[in-house]
């Protein structure tokens, strides 16, 4: 996940909890972060991320999809069980054909899965800016430990361990 080369369709947790730790920017390491309106409805127009926030995202591509379309999308694809931020994130990669989804969420990870969809969470997300050179270890493991202790991501503190682990074996 190499910084400007790739594309991602955004879900609401990794805009949710990046923000709370200050590390939105992080998301600018994608060429495209495309934005489906429920997902700015959850975060952006219930108050969870603030404008001033989502502006420093300078690869914003908003998305918004008709009623009929996701209606029709959700029957044939089978998923009435999931939220509607989730369903609009699934229909955008599809339709635009974006291999990559940030997300925290569990069934729209298993999901994605199932359609050849790589999904990328928050965690996932700071160990990929460590990758790319753009923070320190000392930094990236304190955004890990952010994320578990200051954010709202529920994330154990074993996987947060792990994520470190994982982040000092890519430093070797």
């Amino acid at each position: 996940m190499g910084a400007g080369e790739l594309t991602a369709v955004v879900d609401a947790g990794p805009l949710i909890h990046l923000s709370e730790i200050g590390c939105l920017h992080f998301l600018n390491r994608f060429e495209g972060l495309h934005l489906p309106d429920a997902v700015r409805l959850e975060t952006v127009g219930q108050g969870r991320v603030s404008e001033t926030d989502m502006s420093v995202l300078n690869n914003i591509q908003g998305h918004t999809i008709s009623a009929p379309e996701l209606e029709q999308f959700i029957r044939k694809k089978n998923l009435s069980a999931l939220h509607t931020g989730d369903q609009e994130c699934l229909f955008v990669c599809l339709e635009q054909r974006i291999p990559i989804l940030l997300t925290d969420d569990m069934a729209l990870r298993t999901a994605a899965r199932r359609f050849n969809i790589t999904p990328v969470g928050s965690l996932g997300v700071v160990v990929a800016t460590f990758k790319g050179g753009e923070v320190s270890l000392e930094e990236a493991e304190r955004y890990i430990a952010d994320l578990y202790d200051v954010s709202s991501l529920f994330v154990t503190r074993a996987i947060a361990e792990l994520a470190i682990e994982q982040l000092r074996l890519l430093a070797k």
